[in-house]
């Protein structure tokens, strides 16, 4: 049977057929390689398997009943079929074999932190994440987490299908007509305030509704993961780190959803004005002032560097700054400019860790700007921490 091994990791690859004739067979060979490398992981490469019976389902469940971490990767559509119908797909980790999605001549209308959105045809998007971002596990999870927003009742787009684009990978949306927010708005400037006023009800909407322990993450590991960038960077004193991770950990636990990335990018209108939600990979739950810092830190400060706002959201900078203005008002149910801008104040610092994370590494800063700003904000930290 061919296989490979490399780092602990056993690839073991299906092919043909795997039924009652030859069951006993494949679990004696799967078996002997198991004995023979004693495996911390075991990948089924299941790219040449053309069909799985009931007895191939039990050597597979056999193994994960066995072995610590087991998947089934590059799974035909034919096979994924008989591994969702029985539940095994539930149970067993398992990556669909992915085709290849071409963007060549494709608009973009939006990017994120880890990813691009694009628009396919009249009825699809694609979200592009680069390799960097660990494409593999961030569509599963993004799977996972859009499963349980919408069996929760959140207004939000099942991922169609997972394919590759080059090196890296997407997940495809399919819609009817839809819109990003930012084009709605671009589209029909004299609607911004309604859009915006729609944008804060739908941030209400997913900060109202609540999940029970283990349905989905805990949503400060989004800005731990920020945190996590700043270190490699080497642009921060350990100390500083150390602090950041405290502030992280300071945001505090909730029952509550939190989407992650919200933003005119990742919202969806529909041609009967419902909004929808897209790019759930940082779906989990925890505390409001995550999303808040989030979105802050998308709208008024990576949509201010060079050509951020058109890039990030698909809008002008100034249409940008009246739709967060009008968000703010909507959300927090307030009016006077200075209440406004001591909730910005507020945003502002709360926003550190992801602000710093983004610093280190962008690639529209100038190394010396970079190294600048990067200082800038671990003394604004600093001060804000009273160290």
């Amino acid at each position: 049977m061919r296989h490979t091994y490399s780092d602990g990791t056993l690839t073991i690859f299906l092919e043909g057929r795997i039924d009652a004739t030859n069951a006993f067979d494949a679990e004696d060979a799967i078996g002997a390689l198991v004995a023979r490398f004693s495996p911390t992981q075991i990948r089924l490469d299941c790219t040449s398997l053309s069909f799985l019976s009931s007895a191939g389902l039990r050597i597979v469940m056999r193994l994960h009943a066995r072995s610590a971490d087991v998947r089934m990767v590059n799974v035909t559509p034919s096979v994924y079929e008989v591994l969702e119908t029985t539940g095994v797909a539930e149970i067993v980790p398992t990556t669909r074999l992915m085709r290849n999605q071409s963007i060549k001549g494709l608009r973009q209308v939006g990017a994120g932190a880890f990813g691009r959105v694009y628009r396919l045809d009249s009825e699809r998007i694609i979200k592009v994440y680069p390799p960097e971002a660990s494409p593999l596990d961030k569509l599963e999870r993004e799977r996972q987490s859009a499963r349980q927003a919408f069996i929760h009742g959140i207004p939000s787009a099942i991922p169609f299908e997972t394919v590759r684009v080059g090196e890296e990978h997407g997940i495809i949306y399919e819609f009817v007509d839809a819109q990003t927010l930012g084009e709605a708005v671009t589209a029909q400037p004299d609607r911004l305030d309604e859009y915006a006023t729609s944008m804060a009800s739908l941030l209400r909407v997913l900060h109202s509704t609540h999940f029970e322990d283990g349905q989905l993450p805990d949503a400060r590991g989004i800005f731990h993961n920020w945190v996590d960038v700043a270190e490699r960077s080497g642009l921060y004193a350990a100390r500083t780190i150390e602090l950041l991770r405290q502030f992280v950990d300071d945001f505090g636990t909730a029952d509550t959803f939190v989407h992650g990335d919200f933003h005119p990018a990742n919202i969806m209108v529909m041609p009967d004005g419902e909004l929808l939600l897209i790019d759930m990979g940082d779906a989990s739950m925890g505390s409001p002032d995550i999303d808040l810092a989030g979105t802050f830190h998308v709208l008024r400060i990576a949509a201010r560097r060079p050509g951020g706002a058109q890039r990030l959201t698909g809008m002008s900078l100034e249409a940008l700054d009246r739709l967060w203005a009008t968000f703010v008002r909507s959300y927090f149910g307030v009016e006077g400019p200075d209440e406004v801008l001591a909730i910005e104040r507020r945003l502002k610092t709360l926003a550190l860790p992801r602000t710093m994370g983004s610093t280190a590494r962008s690639k529209l800063l100038a190394e010396d700007v970079r190294r600048r700003q990067a200082h800038e904000l671990e003394q604004e930290f600093l001060a804000a921490c009273g160290a």
